[in-house]
């Protein structure tokens, strides 16, 4: 089994599942060894009070595709810390 095949099938388990990602909307649109790229789209239960997509529903999304980078080498494993830092304010 290659890398890329052990981390396709890594992810096809997890996502099978990860009711929290799939209830929130979320699309896994990639994996690999090491790496995970997941999107969605931005609806009007995600906005906050400016209407702007809210940080929490950002922090889920980094989270849930960490949890899929890190598990891509069929190790299960949980993020210890994570922290994110917006660089700049959103734009309603």
């Amino acid at each position: 089994m290659t890398p890329q095949q052990r981390a396709e099938q890594s992810a096809a388990l997890m996502w099978a599942n990860d009711a929290a990602s799939k209830w929130l909307g979320l699309s896994l649109d990639a994996v690999g060894p090491g790496t995970a790229t997941m999107s969605f789209e931005v609806q009007d239960h995600h906005l906050n009070g400016h209407g702007i997509c809210h940080g929490g529903y950002i922090f889920t999304l980094a989270d849930s595709t960490f949890a899929f980078a890190c598990n891509s080498y069929n190790t299960l494993t949980v993020a210890q810390e994570n922290s994110i830092t917006f660089l700049s304010p959103g734009q309603p």
